[in-house]
This record gives structure tokens, C-alpha cells and sequence, in this order.
């Protein structure tokens, strides 16, 4: 059963949308290959027929001329469901034990060196980096702008289609990440959370348990 967990969460990235960057609700397939939760594709596309902008994949830009027929993804659909009933149980399990134990993430490696540890990502150069490689950040004076943060993970996916530039927010009114760029435009009047704060909120949705821990943790 430890094998198989293992594996269901070394699928995780495959099971997120590049939308909203959570676990995929009701997945469906555009006519590309590129999967994503339904809602937030009815959602973009939806506001990109707004302003006239058509039917575009938000992952390669494939431009449709029509709205494609979206069919749900069965065969992903099953495999989350799998992921969700593993999760259940894992957080069940926390739950009622005393001593927590959670499997160690895969570190993010330094795309200078391909090799080391990441220490920081870099906002401005978007990339990771290690001790080493993250020391011209720390002593050179060129580079005292760049946002630095702690090592974030499918850094690629998290680069905004539009201007290139890290999706740092969460838009609630339109159900997805936005970058600094989409916030100073089409979204100036909405209001936003950071990806991490809407995933917690998800997660804690969708589970009961977690949702409960949550509680007992913040509130006793």
C-alpha cells in the first residue's frame, strides 16, 4: 500500500490543472491533448468570447475556430478518484495518531547545475538555484531587485501564457492564476488569493478530516 501511495503522489503533477493549479475536477481533453478541470475552462474560455479572443489551449495556444466539444476524461477521472481515496486515508490516519509522518517531497534541483539542491527561486530570472549558484543573488548589487522566494516547484507551469511572468495569484471572480501583468489589466477589479492559500482551501474542502484538523489545530 506504501508503494502504491508512493506512486499516486509521484503523479501529482499530472493530475493538476495549469489553471487553477489544484487537483482536476471533472477533467476533460481538448482536441490538442492538454487536460483541465472543466469549470476552469468553460471559465477562460468563456471570458476569452468576451473580448473576442476565440478558443485558445491556455497551455499551447492551439487556436480553435469553434468551441470545441469538451468529452470528460474517464480514464483520468478514475485515477483521481483513486488519488482522493489514498489522500482520505492518509489524512485519516494522521488524524488519530500522534506522531505525524508525511512522505518527503522530491527536492527541486538547481537549473544552473542540474545537480545541487535549490536553496531559492527567482522570480525575476525564473529559476531555482543552489547554495552556490544563489551567491552572485546575495553579494552582486546588480541582482538586489530580484525576487527571490523559497524553491517552488513546476516552475514552467506557473508562467503566465500572456506575459511570461510568474501567476502569483489566484483570481476568485474568474477561477484562475493570474500574473502582476493580467492584475494591472483585465483584472484590476477583482479580488485575489496567493495558488498555495486557494490550494490549502481546496484540499480542505474536499476532506472533512483535513478540514476538522484544521480546526482543532487553529482553534483549541
Amino acid at each position: 500500500m506504501a508503494d502504491d501511495m508512493s506512486s499516486l503522489l509521484s503523479l501529482e503533477g499530472e493530475l493538476t490543472c495549469s489553471i487553477c493549479l489544484s487537483l482536476f475536477e471533472s477533467p476533460v481533453t481538448t482536441p490538442c491533448g492538454h487536460n483541465y478541470c472543466q469549470g476552469c475552462l468553460d471559465g477562460t474560455w468563456r471570458d476569452s468570447e468576451q473580448t473576442g479572443l476565440g478558443f485558445n489551449c491556455p497551455q499551447c495556444r492551439s487556436h480553435f475556430v469553434t468551441k470545441p466539444e469538451l468529452r470528460k476524461n474517464t480514464v483520468l477521472d478514475a485515477v483521481l478518484d483513486k488519488f482522493k481515496l489514498k489522500s482520505k486515508a492518509n489524512i485519516f490516519s494522521d488524524v488519530t495518531t500522534t506522531t505525524k509522518t508525511e512522505p518527503e517531497a522530491a527536492p527541486i534541483k538547481c537549473d544552473a547545475c542540474m545537480g545541487g539542491k535549490a536553496c531559492k527561486t527567482c522570480l525575476t530570472c525564473m529559476a531555482s538555484y543552489c547554495v552556490e549558484h544563489m551567491r552572485p543573488h546575495q553579494e552582486n548589487p546588480v541582482f538586489a531587485t530580484h525576487q527571490l522566494r523559497e524553491p517552488l516547484a513546476d516552475l514552467q507551469g506557473r508562467i503566465c501564457p500572456d506575459h511570461s511572468k510568474i501567476m502569483e495569484l489566484f483570481c476568485i471572480q474568474h477561477g484562475r492564476c493570474i500574473c502582476s501583468f493580467c492584475l494591472q489589466q483585465e483584472h484590476k477589479d477583482c479580488t485575489f488569493r496567493t495558488p498555495d492559500e486557494q490550494r490549502v482551501l481546496r484540499e480542505v474542502r474536499n476532506f472533512p478530516q483535513l478540514r476538522e484538523k484544521c480546526r482543532l489545530t487553529f482553534w483549541q
